[in-house]
């Protein structure tokens, strides 16, 4: 009894509360301030709302120390709660000591160092005051001229700009006041744009703190700056639009599309939609690019993409994804049929001339396609589908549009197999060559003087795998640069044999891909060509070297410079498959050519006459005039092999001739006892 008045006594709260925060016993001064209620009670039941949760938190941690320390408020009061656990008990006696004068001096400190260090901080900037529960707000001069307002034209509420905010930061600039007044946030900072008094939108950087609150925590005054950062918004809203913009056709870039593409499969589930991915690729751009120059080819891109965007459905998206590639995104419920449509809509724009720079320009394109579900529900796939779709187009002949099919991906994993063989192809002497013979236009029946070496694969599973299949593959792997070096070596030891044999005029004609010219900038694999003739003691024109106009479009001196080096080394240069490029007439003014081949796309309908015949011949005519021999491919009738005698071409190659055959073959079939050949019906 004596002890319990004592602790009455005491200018503290004292209690006792058990493990759970239940409070067991206090003395008279808690017992008054919470108005002697009934015991057990919660502790946390007497505290402030706001400082439940805490105390909760730092009770149950000091259950481990027996210690506990926590500011918070009782009633109307801050106190400072300090308690310690009995020894060897679950119970706990603690004290609460009254600090509410010295709270108040420090939220009078930090009002006061709060509203100063803004100031400092915001210097130059409009500032506002706003007295949150009275509805009143103080802007200053430089606040209202900011937006070109002078005292008095704006009444002095918080309503005042808010109204003009611009309605789409509304709810966010709500939402930031919201976490600051709750405390979730220590300052208020926002990014809205506001209309000025001559109708323009300014971006403003809004920044403010609370710095005063009712007893219940709610906000009274608050103060704050705005900074006009509409110059900054400028600057990032061009830097965004530079990352996302396609600076030549200001169609959107790689990056936006992905970015559109993402936010259309996250649609697609909830819509029902399907998408189709479309690739566009020009077919021959490098060709106007390299013959007309790169401002020409960068103005046809500017009007490529503005017949796609003219041809794009509602909702279509176009952009592009570098160089003469173009991506269509089509969102719809049938995306196939639509794809196939709009599809075959921009092949016919593109078929149409287009007049640039003074010139009439013609291209078309192929188009590649990959539809989302079927083909994929992520980026990577329908990229990746609808390439392997342009492949196909492209493969098939171009201007024209392919759909993925399962069938594709497995031919693609067939050339990624094949690619990965090629290399042991040569190891294991799976390559091997034919011959197929050129022969005199002026004398068809006598042996022949030239043949063509051609390349074959006999793969041990596959059986003969085609040119036109493993060739792109060796070229795009690089491996073409040894499988080419192998052909030349195997091409020269036929011809030095044929020549030792009797035949010493004979002339072998290898084909060289640009691919091959292009990776000997790293191997001195030329050189070693000419090294490789003299040390068999051959001249030069035992071999001829046939290229392709794709080569000569590269405009490289390198290339160049390996041309020559060839040709002065005797060796006869010839143009493969003349006629079928773009401006093939302007190259040979650049490069001394030994022959021209006429394609046999032009050779097949010379029996109808017509441009064709005339075409054939006046390639022979020009060839000749320029000192050129003429080979024409493709020879499968004999009316082809008279047209092409009685115009003047030099040579025939083709089926009416022969086929390509294997050295042994062709040697008994043109080097027989009598040393004579034939080109009867009977024995072709």
């Amino acid at each position: 009894m004596h002890f319990s008045s004592l602790l009455d006594a005491l200018p503290q709260q004292v209690w006792k509360a058990d493990a759970q925060g239940r409070l067991l016993w206090m003395n008279a001064r808690l017992a008054e301030a919470l108005n002697r209620p009934a015991l057990p009670t919660p502790l946390t039941q007497w505290l402030h709302e706001d400082d439940r949760a805490a105390f909760t938190e730092r009770w149950a941690a000091a259950q481990a120390s027996g210690r506990f320390d926590m500011e918070y408020r009782v009633g109307p009061n801050w106190v400072l709660a300090q308690a310690q656990r009995l020894p060897d008990s679950p119970l706990w006696l603690g004290t609460h000591t009254d600090i509410s004068a010295r709270r108040a001096i420090e939220n009078r400190l930090r009002e006061s160092d709060e509203i100063w260090k803004l100031a400092l901080e915001c210097s130059g900037d409009g500032v506002w005051d706003w007295h949150v529960q009275a509805g009143t707000e103080y802007f200053s001069e430089r606040y209202l001229r900011l937006y070109g307002f002078e005292p008095g034209d704006v009444d002095a509420t918080p309503e005042a700009f808010d109204a003009r905010t611009h309605p789409d930061d509304l709810a966010q600039m709500d939402k930031d006041r919201e976490d600051h007044f709750s405390g979730r946030t220590p300052l208020y900072r926002n990014e809205h744009r506001v209309l000025a008094k001559d109708g323009s939108w300014k971006w403003i950087l809004s920044r403010g703190m609370v710095i005063a609150r009712d007893a219940a925590g709610k906000p009274l005054r608050m103060v704050g700056t705005h900074t006009d950062i509409t110059d900054r918004k400028r600057q990032e809203a061009l830097v965004w639009q530079q990352a996302r913009v396609d600076t030549l056709t200001g169609l959107p870039n790689r990056r936006s599309l992905r970015e559109r593409i993402e936010r259309a499969l996250a649609l697609r589930s909830m819509r029902g939609d399907e998408l189709a991915v479309m690739f566009v690729d020009l077919d021959h751009f490098k060709e106007v690019n390299d013959s007309l120059g790169h401002d020409v080819g960068d103005a046809l891109l500017v009007q490529v993409a503005g017949r796609l965007q003219d041809h794009m459905p509602v909702g279509g998206v176009v952009a592009r994804m570098g160089g003469d590639e173009f991506t269509v995104l089509l969102a719809t419920a049938q995306a196939g049929p639509e794809a196939e449509r709009v599809g075959h809509d921009l092949l016919e724009a593109l078929s149409e001339a287009f007049e640039v720079a003074g010139e009439r320009v013609y291209v078309s394109a192929s188009i590649g396609v990959s539809l989302a579900p079927r083909d994929g529900v992520e980026i990577e796939a329908l990229f990746k589908h609808a390439d392997l779709a342009l492949y196909e187009a492209k493969g098939a002949g171009r201007n024209r549009l392919s759909l993925f099919t399962p069938a594709l991906h497995e031919a693609a994993q067939r050339r990624v197999r094949l690619a990965a063989e090629l290399r042991e192809a040569l190891r294991l002497a799976q390559f091997s060559l034919v011959y197929q013979p050129i022969l005199s236009l002026r004398d068809p029946a006598a042996p022949p003087r030239k043949a063509e070496a051609l390349l074959r694969w006999r793969h041990p599973t596959l059986g003969d795998v085609s040119p036109a299949q493993f060739i792109p593959i060796a070229e795009t792997s690089g491996f073409i640069v040894d499988i080419g070096d192998w052909v030349f070596r195997e091409a020269a030891a036929q011809v030095q044999a044929w020549r030792a044999a009797g035949h010493e005029a004979f002339q072998i004609s290898i084909n060289k891909s640009p691919v091959q010219f292009l990776g000997e900038r790293s191997h001195r694999v030329q050189p070693d060509w000419v090294m490789h003739l003299r040390g068999l003691g051959l001249a030069g024109d035992a071999l001829a070297v046939e290229i392709t106009e794709g080569l000569l479009l590269e405009r490289d001196e390198a290339v160049a410079e390996r041309l020559r080096a060839l040709r002065e080394a005797g060796l006869s240069i010839s143009l493969d498959d003349f006629g079928t490029g773009y401006s093939s007439l302007s190259y040979l003014q650049h490069h001394e050519i030994d022959t021209v081949k006429i394609d046999r796309s032009f050779v097949a309908g010379l029996e109808q006459g017509g441009k064709a015949l005339a075409l054939c011949r006046a390639i022979v005519t020009m060839a000749h005039e320029l000192g050129m021999e003429v080979v024409a491919e493709g020879v499968e009738t004999e009316a082809q092999m008279v047209a092409l005698r009685d115009m003047g071409c030099d040579w025939g190659q083709g089926w009416w001739f022969g086929k390509g055959i294997p050295a042994a073959e062709f040697e008994e079939r043109w080097f027989g006892a009598t040393g004579e050949g034939s080109v009867s019906a009977t024995t072709r």
